[in-house]
């Protein structure tokens, strides 16, 4: 028979609400106190995190990302340009409008809210729609 696991909440007068991870044998019916992470009931974040990289621009962007493979990841949260530089790349401005269609992107003041996670396929591609124009290479991420 498999062993069974509860979570109870528990107010504490200091620390708010608590909890208690047990473990209940079905054969005998005790209860006993377990750790999470050693029950398995819970398992611990096992990647490292990854290294961040940030971007700023005249024109408001205020982006951060990391590597993900081959791929560039701009963090949700991020804040790109609203404004495109006039020798923007074309695919840059096409890339930036079909953010801004699905809902990726919103508009805030004079900035675009990015609203999910994005993928890009380089971090050079990713500084270019993020600040709208040229970029000089993936050097311009920055690492915090």
């Amino acid at each position: 028979m498999e062993k069974e696991y509860y979570v109870e909440a528990v107010e504490h007068p200091v620390f708010q609400e608590v909890y208690r991870f047990y473990e209940l044998d079905p054969a005998t019916g005790e209860e006993v106190a377990v750790d999470p992470f050693d029950s398995g009931m819970v398992r611990r974040y096992q990647e490292a995190p990854p290294d961040l990289f940030y971007i700023t621009s005249k024109r408001g962007a205020d982006a951060s990302g990391f590597y993900q493979g081959e791929q560039f990841i701009v963090q949700r949260g991020s804040k790109f340009a609203a404004t495109t530089s006039p020798k923007c790349p074309k695919r840059y401005v096409k890339m930036r409008e079909e953010l801004l269609l699905s809902g990726k992107l919103t508009p805030l003041g004079k900035q675009f809210l990015v609203m999910e996670d994005l993928e890009f396929a380089s971090p050079l591609l990713a500084v270019g729609v993020a600040i709208g124009g040229w970029a000089k290479g993936a050097h311009d991420w920055k690492k915090i």
